[in-house]
């Protein structure tokens, strides 16, 4: 019964010189249907090239603009990290990961496009994780292309085989104009996750109810909570926990390789979430023997007070069939909402097919609000798919 943040949203976290400042856009300029310069010039930067402090100076404010307005485009309820997450997330020196950023500009400088290839250092180093987000009314001219063209060079250099990518849609759009391009690029579907909203306040009737009737299953299991950092006598245990999040959620047809969690590695983690303004809310569930069997955890930001996201659930599945899942959500968010009063809903993402998982959520009143598209392919696939075009 694992849950989490969808894979498709850990695209975000160089080596490679060519990329370390302003680059030409090559092939004299991107030109659109009407023959006018779309693209003059990309911008780049990685956060670990010596120019990173000063690249961000100049052109972040332009990057996370373009950005941002690409993935608001047509969606009620995008949920966007701030400004400062972004920033506190590429300033991260603590070795989970690094990232390269481009900015296409057009020939009144102004910002065109913006795409993001994110690494994972310590594991799963086979992956380049990308994002390309195009201006909504410079769509359809070859900006997406160039920018990932440009990512596939990016991902080649660094040594990475397959490219990922994430769409964010609403429930009920027939065609996306993201999905479509990843078809056009030679992406294909992963997986899809499914997004789920819960209204704050939840009754407490509907707590209680759902408590009571799982509380017989869990006899011999307790679930305490705790706010923000684990102690240190939990740090090991969850490390452990954690890592099986990527060995037992479902991952449909992703190539996604264990990961190795233990306490240095959950602490850095915490500290990169302390400094992009989030605090968290965790519930473990132990056994009778005062083993560590399942957890969850909900974060807020500060630069979004209004929502709790509900992060990694997991029971592991030796422990599974006691409605621990149930039990875990409950206690984490009504710890939660007596910290965060100003908490008005609940946004969670599940694998479409972890049905076990969407049932307890829906049983708490979590209704379904927007899919996620995980889009994966080898590197050379991609890079052949565009030559084709």
């Amino acid at each position: 019964m694992p849950a989490g943040k969808p894979v498709a949203r850990a695209l975000r976290p160089c080596r490679t010189g060519a990329v370390d400042t302003t680059a030409a856009a090559g092939r004299a300029g991107r030109t659109g249907r009407a023959g006018a310069a779309v693209v003059a010039e990309v911008v780049a930067t990685s956060t670990r090239s010596a120019g990173f402090q000063e690249w961000m100076h100049r052109w972040f404010d332009a990057w996370y603009e373009v950005d941002a307005a690409a993935w608001s485009h047509e969606r009620e309820d995008p949920a966007l990290e701030s400004p400062d997450e972004v920033r506190a997330e590429l300033a991260a020196d603590d070795g989970l990961s690094a990232s390269h950023l481009l900015l296409a500009l057009g020939p009144d400088g102004g910002p065109r496009g913006a795409a993001r290839i994110d690494l994972q250092l310590p594991d799963n180093t086979h992956v380049a994780d990308v994002g390309v987000a195009v201006a909504p009314q410079h769509r359809r001219r070859g900006v997406g292309r160039l920018l990932l063209e440009r990512a596939c060079a990016v991902a080649r250099a660094e040594g990475r085989t397959r490219l990922r990518g994430g769409v964010e849609r609403p429930v009920d759009a027939a065609t996306w104009p993201g999905s479509a391009a990843c078809d056009r690029w030679g992406l294909p579907l992963g997986q899809t996750e499914a997004r789920h909203r819960l209204e704050l306040p939840v009754p407490p009737q509907r707590l209680v109810e759902l408590e009571t009737a799982a509380l017989p299953h869990a006899a011999g299991y307790r679930v305490r909570t705790w706010a923000g950092p684990c102690a240190d006598a939990d740090v090991d245990a969850l490390a452990a926990l954690t890592a099986r999040m990527s060995t037992d959620a479902p991952t449909g047809d992703l190539h996604v390789e264990p990961e190795t969690w233990d306490a240095a590695r959950l602490r850095a983690a915490e500290a990169r979430a302390a400094a992009q303004g989030r605090r968290s809310w965790t519930a473990l569930a132990e056994d009778a023997a005062g083993r560590a069997v399942g957890f969850t955890q909900l974060v807020q930001s500060r630069h979004e007070p209004h929502r709790l996201q509900q992060w990694d659930t997991l029971v592991l599945r030796e422990h599974r069939g006691h409605r621990l899942g149930t039990l875990l959500k409950i206690a984490a968010l009504r710890a939660a909402t007596a910290d965060a009063p100003a908490a008005r809903h609940v946004t969670t993402w599940n694998a479409a097919e972890n049905r076990p998982m969407i049932a307890v959520n829906e049983a708490m009143g979590y209704r379904l609000d927007e899919l996620v598209e995980a889009r994966e392919a080898p590197l050379e696939d991609v890079e052949t798919a565009l030559r084709a075009r």
